[in-house]
């Protein structure tokens, strides 16, 4: 069951907001990989795309588990959270990363290339800086 309309306000405030995440997969070998992207949030849950020829889609096929961390301006305040893909799609359109150009530039996006969208279910979550001085956490943590 997604989280996200259990998570306190001030968390929820700032993942509404189009910041910077680092998307963290694991690879065949078992080590860990990261990249920035862009998300959003869709039927409560976190929206991500990905080309479909991105070296991380295989990471996350294989294991349809991912991190993410969402920076704040001051990178001191963030957010992580970390779930299962509930659901992963083809997007040949585009459709989803258009939608997250919007929200990040307010344009479609410019390139045109087959993606691979997915929505991620927040299981965990863990904050820094937005509810406390310290560090915060959700449940599982």
């Amino acid at each position: 069951m997604p989280l996200l309309h259990e998570l306190p306000e001030a968390v929820l405030e700032l993942l509404e907001k189009p910041r910077v995440a680092v998307l963290a997969t694991v690879r065949a070998d078992g080590t860990p990989a990261t990249t920035a992207c862009w998300y959003g949030l869709q039927d409560g849950m976190i929206l991500l795309t990905v080309y479909a020829n991105a070296r991380r889609l295989p990471n996350i096929r294989r294991r349809a588990h991912v991190a993410l961390t969402i920076l704040d301006e001051d990178p001191y305040r963030h957010v992580s959270v970390s779930g299962p893909v509930a659901r992963m799609w083809e997007d040949p359109e585009m459709e989803v990363m258009n939608l997250l150009s919007m929200r990040y530039t307010g344009e479609p996006w410019h390139e045109r290339e087959p993606c691979v969208s997915m929505l991620v279910e927040i299981e965990r979550w863990h904050a820094y800086g937005v509810l406390s001085d310290g560090s915060d956490h959700g449940p599982a943590s």
